[in-house]
């Protein structure tokens, strides 16, 4: 294979380039890019897309609910089985506020302090980072912000997080689900990147 030495002068990022092969070192890999343009009871990431390629995984998702005044929750797949024994634990602050959520023992991950409204322009934008997906010696993981939109239309900023309690710590992640607490999703858009290291 020809080598091709880069000028002093450097590279116009301008330009247009290909890349073939196999581009390895730390970064990000864009794995699904999907849009909800219907409604669904909820959306799931499966092992097509979560799996042991990667130890840990970024969520972008914005989502609007078809129903008001209501709470995005979370629940991972192990073995392929969505799990929904009382094996999670979530917390989630408000930036500009005293307000406060936690649990360590329900079935599922709360992914916010307060609801959602769902009138054009409302719901949330979450980011999460997965964390220990594959590792069995400590519990899955994520942490992330939320921007979301009240009922009446006021903005409002969290920082959340949460996972599979320590008793859970064996359990090996290939899934991941989003679902409003009442309803449908009825519109939104998630991205997922593996995170090579």
């Amino acid at each position: 294979m020809a080598l091709t030495k880069v000028q002093a002068e450097g590279v116009n990022l301008a330009d247009n380039f290909a890349f073939t092969g196999t581009v390895s070192g730390s970064g990000m890999n864009l794995l699904l890019s999907n849009t909800i343009s219907s409604a669904v009871a909820q959306y799931d990431i499966s092992s097509t897309y979560i799996n042991s390629t990667y130890d840990s995984y970024i969520i972008y998702a914005t989502l609007l609910p078809a129903s008001d005044n209501v709470f995005l929750k979370s629940r991972v797949f192990v073995g392929g089985s969505i799990q929904t024994g009382t094996i999670y634990g979530a917390e989630a602050g408000d930036n500009a506020s005293s307000n406060y959520m936690n649990n360590n023992a329900d079935d599922s991950m709360k992914m916010q302090t307060d609801t959602v409204g769902n009138a054009t322009g409302e719901g949330g934008t979450w980011f999460i980072s997965l964390h220990n997906v594959n590792n069995t010696d400590r519990p899955f993981a994520y942490f992330g912000d939320l921007h979301k939109y009240s009922t009446s239309g006021t903005s409002a900023s969290s920082t959340i997080g949460g996972g599979l309690i320590v008793a859970n710590r064996g359990s090996v992640v290939n899934g991941y689900r989003f679902f409003f607490n009442s309803g449908n999703i009825a519109s939104g858009a998630v991205r997922v990147y593996g995170i090579r290291t």
